[in-house]
């Protein structure tokens, strides 16, 4: 039986196609989200891109016929806009009907009194969920994009090897397989004497890679575990051009794809510049606009990226400007910042780009949408190699959540090609305080 779903602003500003993945459900948009996402049109940043595709793909359903009237959509329901059609008293006394959510609820209660069919409010506001099913409205989270990824023991495969094969690995750092095996997919064995060898199939399924072959090293930095033995394989790997790092805080994920940025770009030329971004989203309470050019106002939201740097750097501090005049002596940063072989940006001017021959690293993608990692891969050019990084447990965006961001969405919709590799890291490696500290907090 058909459902109706009551859409609020939430939704259009997370997907602005959602009016199109009900199937043959009916579909109603309040006037007050069309007022809602009319408010948010102007704005520079991925909301105002989300609401100003949300009203074009509004504009372009009028072509078949009146949106007050309802409108066929491609999956075989329809879609129509309605008017705030509340009686008096149909909320608790004392609702404010000047605030917009009170206005969805109002309309989703009046719909469900006159419908036959079930009517469904769908929203990304946790609190409007509560107030619907407060109201004894039925409400739903937006599932569309929620994915659900596998155990990490899951993903990770045994296999046993003969002793000949190992070493065969040894001496050549890979061995053909003897069937097909699932692309950068990553394994281990057990020897004899309980010694773990971490393994990594090819990227044509062929072949088992040993990840610590000729003692794998980047810029210095050694593997500190098993997981990282297998994200520095893929690392290094040219013919895996997006690598997926997911783990809590201290894993180790930006400083690999530093480390190995800085390796595979300063001393082996492999790429033209190593360029280093992330999402422009505050922890805790934002402090306002900041002074300065566009590098001084970025610096406070890139500053665990410098962070990184300059440990694998080992930068001197630089000296304060003499009153001689003498020149401040540069750091190892600027210094490659200026020799055009580092670059970091913010994600906000990265649309439109086309980005050939670098090692670019997202740092904290699990704060962009689906739409948003989407943007970012497909800004890649020849020869460009494309790092993730990111914790599905560390979410700051308001409408995002463990099961519904860019980082999850890449893992489940990529897993098995052949110039895709992911890796979950477990252990904490940042020091023992914040290791004990992320278990018992």
């Amino acid at each position: 039986m058909q459902k109706v779903y009551v859409l609020d602003s939430s939704v259009l500003l997370h997907d602005p196609k959602a009016v199109f993945q009900f199937q043959d459900n009916d579909v109603i948009i309040p006037f007050v989200v069309l007022e809602e996402i009319e408010s948010k049109k102007r704005l520079q940043d991925n909301v105002g891109q989300a609401a100003r595709e949300a009203i074009r793909n509004l504009d372009k359903l009028r072509n078949n016929g009146q949106l007050s009237q309802g409108v066929n959509l491609p999956g075989g329901g329809k879609m129509r806009i309605e008017l705030n059609h509340y009686s008096k008293g149909i909320l608790p006394v004392n609702s404010d009907m000047s605030m917009g959510d009170n206005r969805i609820l109002a309309v989703s209660l009046s719909l469900a009194r006159e419908e036959e069919r079930t009517v469904i409010l769908v929203t990304k506001d946790i609190a409007m969920r509560v107030k619907a099913d407060a109201l004894g409205i039925l409400t739903e989270d937006y599932y569309n994009d929620k994915v659900s990824l596998p155990e990490i023991k899951d993903e990770i495969l045994t296999l046993k090897l003969e002793d000949d094969e190992v070493a065969q690995l040894y001496q050549q750092n890979a061995i053909d397989w003897r069937e097909s095996l699932p692309p950068n997919n990553c394994f281990r064995t057990v020897l004899s004497d309980h010694c773990v060898l971490p393994l990594v199939s090819s990227p044509d399924g062929h072949k088992l890679i040993y990840c610590l072959g000729q003692g794998r090293a980047s810029w210095d930095i050694r593997p500190k575990n098993i997981e990282q033995s297998w994200a520095l394989e893929m690392l290094h790997n040219p013919e895996i051009k997006l690598v997926n790092l997911m783990g809590p805080a201290g894993t180790g994920k930006t400083l690999l794809a530093l480390a190995s940025g800085l390796e595979q770009t300063v001393h082996d030329e492999l790429y033209l510049r190593m360029l280093c971004a992330r999402p422009i989203i505050p922890f805790g309470k934002d402090i306002g606009f900041l002074p300065g050019e566009k590098e001084q106002k970025v610096r406070p939201y890139m500053q665990p990226i410098y962070d990184n740097l300059e440990y694998l750097l080992r930068a001197r501090k630089e000296k304060d400007r003499e009153r001689s005049g003498e020149s401040i002596v540069e750091s190892a940063i600027d210094l490659l910042v200026k020799k055009k072989q580092l670059e970091i940006e913010v994600l906000t001017y990265i649309r439109g780009r086309s980005i050939p021959h670098r090692y670019l690293i997202i740092d904290e993608a699990q704060n962009l949408t689906a739409h948003e990692v989407k943007t970012i891969i497909t800004r890649a050019g020849e020869g460009t190699k494309i790092v993730l990084c990111g914790d599905t447990d560390q979410i700051d965006h308001p409408y995002l959540d463990k099961e519904s961001n860019g980082l999850a969405y890449i893992a489940s919709r990529l897993k098995g090609q052949s110039f895709y590799g992911q890796v979950r890291l477990i252990h904490g490696e940042r020091s023992d305080l914040a290791t004990r500290a992320a278990n018992l907090l």
